[in-house]
């Protein structure tokens, strides 16, 4: 039985049609749903229309702006190598806002997925709360689609501005600086106090020539600035923060990441530049703060003092306490043209030594380290590369079963000029975490050709949807 339901207000008018789950009684949820219609009137005379991809895109979009709108904080997204979203919105000037929708055409062929610019439809406020009001009706409705909730993230502390100005939260520290000062001068005239000593001289002095201050009672109590710069205590780190929990959020995963490669760029000096990358892994908490790094290759084990990693790195004054708290590993290359890359590391130090086949397979894929080295040659003819998105697609779909992922994997993937996958590289951490269920390792053919190569970005969808596209976007 097909059923409609609606959700009208003066600026949004919200349709969804689909088959009910019991013939019998009109009132009951949508076990199928076929069609959703978005009318906005004022803003739009076009209908927006989709299907369930579109309406969950849509719902994504209006709480996650709305959220935003409404808290005053914005949360960064990584966008680096991640393919749109379907439906998306974005502040505009003058107290407009845009809703960007990616254009499906009808029955397009494989290569034109792309092809059509997206919708940007200007909103005004009202209009904009009329629609997030038609969103949240809809899923107040457990009529309609009972499974269809809106998932809602808290916001990382660092991104929320204090509720209270600068000059206010500095006025304590003001106050107990000019009582310190004024306690100072009033001190200035009392004459210093004469001690008599308790001991005999002798010993005194043989307790001061064996005492280590970082020994003994006291000694977890004080902190050794040498750590901050010492080499062997950073690697330390890193190899005691082995068992610590791994941190397996995407999204907390990316917001780290920008934030570490932001810190590291703005503090390196970059006097001199490296004659070669300098490679570090690094271990890093949920806030942010550097633990530890030891070096993946010579050269960053001698130019380490040129980086801004020894002065940035946070070491506990405990180091045989064990790490309760969730880190994660970034490799941080810092490239001869000045710039820092940060990726998150694909294998922890320690792992077991690989089978034969295993052996194999990463010596023909080029992902052992999980990173593609630079393009040296470029295929930039537009028609070899639809044809090689073509057969990358159809190859990846022959093989593809179903996934365990519960958030799109994204992977850059790469092609010689006869279509053979000569590598590819997670660019998302669920994409590191079930690379093996994707048919990626298998199309891995080793090859030795010196021609011209592709890359291009590839994205299983949590709802089992395939896209593939150029890396750099579609020719022209």
């Amino acid at each position: 039985m097909t059923i409609q339901r609606q959700y009208t207000l003066p600026h949004c008018n919200l349709v969804l049609q689909g088959l009910s789950a019991n013939e019998h009684d009109p009132m009951s949820p949508l076990a199928v749903l076929m069609n959703v219609e978005c009318h906005l009137p004022g803003a739009t005379d076009a209908t927006l229309t989709g299907g369930r991809e579109f309406l969950d895109s849509l719902v994504a979009a209006v709480s996650r702006y709305g959220q935003q709108i409404l808290s005053g904080v914005i949360r960064p997204l990584s966008t680096a190598g991640v393919a749109p979203p379907m439906v998306d919105l974005k502040p505009g000037e003058g107290g407009y806002h845009h809703l960007i929708v990616q254009q499906q055409p009808i029955d397009p062929p494989v290569t034109d997925t792309n092809a059509l610019p997206p919708l940007d439809i200007k909103l005004t406020t009202v209009q904009f709360y009329d629609l997030m009001e038609a969103v949240d009706q809809l899923l107040a409705d457990t009529q309609t689609l009972p499974d269809l909730t809106a998932q809602f993230q808290a916001v990382p502390r660092r991104l929320v501005k204090p509720a209270e100005p600068m000059t206010k939260r500095a006025a304590p520290a003001a106050i107990g600086a000019a009582a310190l000062a004024a306690a100072g001068l009033a001190l200035f005239f009392v004459p210093p106090p004469v001690f008599e000593p308790s001991r005999p001289e002798q010993q005194t002095e043989s307790s001061e020539a064996g005492a280590d201050p970082l020994a003994g009672n006291g000694g977890d109590n004080l902190a050794n600035d040498d750590n901050l710069t010492d080499p062997n205590a950073a690697e330390a780190a890193v190899d005691r923060l082995e068992a610590a929990p791994a941190i397996t959020d995407a999204d907390t995963i990316a917001v780290l990441r920008q934030d570490v490669a932001n810190r590291l760029q703005d503090a390196w000096a970059q006097d001199p530049l490296p004659t070669e990358a300098l490679t570090y892994r690094m271990v890093v908490s949920e806030d942010g703060d550097i633990l530890g790094y030891k070096y993946e290759n010579e050269a960053a084990l001698a130019a380490v003092d040129t980086t801004p990693l020894p002065q940035l790195t946070f070491l506990p004054v405990n180091a045989n306490q064990p790490v309760q708290e969730a880190v994660a590993q970034f490799i941080a290359t810092f490239t001869p043209d000045g710039t820092v890359v940060v990726e998150p590391a694909n294998r922890a130090s320690g792992a077991a030594t690989p089978t034969n086949s295993e052996a194999n397979s990463e010596a023909n894929s080029e992902t052992a380290s999980g990173r593609l080295p630079a393009l040296e040659a470029q295929i930039n003819d537009g028609d070899r590369i639809r044809t090689l998105n073509s057969t990358l697609y159809s190859s990846i779909l022959d093989n593809l079963e179903p996934l365990s992922a519960n958030e799109p994997l994204n992977f850059r993937v790469r092609l010689d000029r006869d279509g053979t996958v000569v590598g590819y590289e997670p660019t998302n951490a669920a994409a590191v975490l079930l690379a093996e269920e994707t048919p990626l390792p298998g199309l891995v053919t080793r090859t030795n050709s010196d021609s011209e190569q592709a890359d291009f970005l590839v994205v299983f969808t949590e709802t089992g949807v395939l896209q593939v596209s150029p890396w750099d976007g579609w020719p022209q």
